[in-house]
């Protein structure tokens, strides 16, 4: 069986949408969770993929939390050697810095459901087109050396990119809208700091209205992802 490693930052922040697909491909789903896990373990380098999950940290708190570091660490070899990676909120965020990128604070943070610009032919992400994504973060990255630039929004540049066999996500596809009270509990005191009155109605507004359409099309981002790993014999 394939193995699939997951580096989990906080417990309510799981694979979601993407685990019946992981599933459905036979992979082997073993969570490693940040603070706790040895990621000098050699499962890590030996899984077929890897998939390094959100959180509420910054990459640029690697002093304040030394386990990001590790993580940085494992993550530039496994890019170094071409070895898949997928990589969701803080995990794109550690892919990209992985790949010389710059993380900074945004002018305008992005937090709730909104489309996404597909600026690139690629097929995987064509599923999400005119769909309506959660976005949760008020940094943003640039665009790593010799990645392919994938998705954007007005308000941050670079949504998503491929490079290689990998793929990062700044947006989070994979929420499944049966877990977004806890979500939404575990940000409570950040949605608060917002000092927005709408947004958690917003939040639970949109998973209604959104979050149950997302499921196939957030499958298909998986699932793409998986198949254009499959090398074709020689």
């Amino acid at each position: 069986m394939k193995t699939a490693v997951v580096i989990r930052h906080v417990a309510y922040e799981g694979l979601g949408l993407f685990n019946r697909v992981l599933e459905l491909a036979s992979y082997d789903v073993i969570y490693m969770d940040a603070g706790i896990a040895d990621f000098s373990r050699k499962i890590n380098i030996d899984a077929d993929i890897m998939i390094v999950l959100g959180g509420p940290v910054s990459v640029n708190d690697m002093v304040k939390f030394p386990y990001l570091m590790d993580e940085l660490q494992l993550i530039e070899y496994r890019l170094k050697n071409n070895l898949p990676v997928l990589g969701i909120g803080l995990g794109a965020h550690l892919m990209a810095k992985a790949l010389g990128a710059s993380i900074i604070p945004m002018h305008q943070s992005e937090y709730g459901w909104a489309t996404i610009d597909l600026v690139s032919d690629s097929h995987l992400l064509q599923s999400l087109k005119e769909k309506r994504v959660l976005h949760w973060h008020h940094e943003m990255f640039s665009l790593p050396d010799g990645a392919e630039l994938l998705a954007s929004t007005s308000t941050s540049e670079v949504q998503a990119f491929s490079w290689e066999k990998s793929l990062a996500l700044q947006f989070h596809a994979e929420i499944d809208i049966k877990k977004i009270e806890p979500w939404i509990l575990g940000h409570a005191i950040e949605i608060q700091q917002l000092g927005d009155t709408h947004c958690l109605s917003d939040l639970r507004q949109g998973a209604e209205d959104y979050g149950t359409i997302m499921a196939e099309p957030a499958a298909q981002v998986m699932d793409k992802w998986l198949q254009s790993l499959i090398t074709e014999p020689a």
